[in-house]
């Protein structure tokens, strides 16, 4: 049924659900660049950072995905959007873009 699809993917997504023990980061930047890409800038709590390039239509799940590979030991993640909250699993769909409410630049 699409509500099992839905919660599958929710759960594969790498967000981490409330209440979970999960690794926390920051998202402190995401910049729109030329040729429809994000530059995100992300923030673990031991204060590293590493800077990633995604395509601008990317997801809250494609950045968890990241995000839960560069800690390695974790399947999923807790994601802070400072002035923006932490998606949930059921927002793993919801763009970059959308969720953190950047404007897209108009197209020539």
């Amino acid at each position: 049924t699409e509500g099992g699809r839905a919660i599958r993917e929710a759960a594969a997504s790498h967000l981490a659900l409330a209440g979970s023990f999960a690794p926390v980061f920051t998202v402190q930047d995401v910049v729109v660049q030329e040729g429809g890409t994000l530059q995100v800038v992300a923030h673990n709590l031991a204060g590293d950072s590493k800077t990633e390039v995604f395509l601008v239509h990317a997801t809250l799940a494609d950045v968890a995905g990241w995000l839960a590979e560069w800690h390695g030991r974790s399947r999923t993640v807790f994601i802070d959007f400072p002035g923006h909250g932490a998606p949930a699993p059921w927002d793993y769909n919801r763009t970059v873009v959308e969720w953190t409410g950047l404007v897209l630049p108009l197209g020539p």
